[in-house]
């Protein structure tokens, strides 16, 4: 793996936007990288009681999808998504900071 994700780059992080192609809802994916941020902070501060989304809990397959309004470019998300998986696989496989 590359360089692990942070919070920082989490909250960070800005997509593509589509219109006319079919995207993932901006709100769901919002909502799901706010839960990976607030778990990497947890262990980042070595907090993990304090984690609450797992690298299991991240479905990409889950997140609704919409076509003709504003959504973020699934290409892109996907991509990032996995990256977030890898990095909380390997918190919870060694459970360090």
């Amino acid at each position: 793996m590359a360089a692990m994700l942070t919070s920082v780059n989490v909250r960070n992080q800005v997509f593509k936007l589509t219109v006319f192609k079919q995207g993932y809802k901006i709100d769901a994916v919002d909502s799901l990288l706010d839960g990976i941020a607030d778990s990497l902070q947890a262990w980042e501060s070595h907090r993990p009681e304090d984690v609450e989304t797992s690298s299991t809990a991240i479905a990409i397959s889950q997140l609704p999808t919409a076509r003709f309004r504003e959504t973020y470019n699934m290409a892109q998300v996907d991509a990032f998504l996995k990256e977030a998986q890898e990095t909380l696989a390997f918190y919870e496989r060694n459970g360090l900071h």
